[in-house]
């Protein structure tokens, strides 16, 4: 298990992109004042990604829509279609939206779905840090609420050395019964 500062501080990011004013009124008026907010990340068009301690918000064309934890898969976010990038909240119920394949469809422009944010690709570091911190934040909803998962920030080599240390107790333990007997 990683060390909980590490957890702590992952899950204590927070990511501010610059964020015009018609958008930062939507967000006034649909985030929660009791609602911390994590990141927030504007992509082409006035779409944003809002992303708080209670769910994710996409904003497309003036209008807000929330995603709660308890609707949100894990999974990865950040996808590149052709010149720009995309992120997709995905969520129960909804199947994964289907990427253009370059070769066979033709890209028909943004994505419309009301759970993908359309960016550009030099923003993609923004929103792989957003990836980061919904996946942390989905993972403190599901500890908090016993979902059981397994961390994807678990860290193998220390998996490894839990391994090899309850191996060579065991080992211990069975030189104790045999001397014992």
């Amino acid at each position: 298990m990683p060390d909980k500062r590490t957890i702590c501080s992952m899950a204590d990011s927070i990511v501010f992109d610059f964020i015009p004013k018609k958008v930062g009124n939507v967000i006034d008026q649909n985030v929660g004042i009791s609602e911390d907010i994590r990141a927030v990340v504007k992509g082409m068009k006035d779409e944003t990604l809002v992303l708080t301690n209670k769910g994710a918000y996409v904003i497309k064309k003036g209008e807000c829509h929330f995603f709660p934890y308890n609707e949100i898969l894990e999974g990865k976010n950040v996808y590149r279609v052709y010149r720009r990038g995309r992120f997709e909240v995905p969520l129960k119920g909804k199947g994964r939206v289907k990427l253009p394949d370059e070769s066979k469809e033709p890209d028909f422009g943004p994505d419309p779905a009301d759970n993908v944010v359309n960016f550009p690709w030099s923003k993609v570091e923004l929103f792989k840090k957003a990836e980061e911190i919904l996946s942390i934040n989905k993972e403190l909803y599901d500890t908090k609420n016993g979902i059981d998962r397994r961390s994807k920030y678990e860290e193998n080599d220390y998996i490894k050395e839990l391994i090899t240390e309850i191996k060579s107790l065991n080992q211990q333990l069975e030189k104790m019964k045999d001397e014992n007997k």
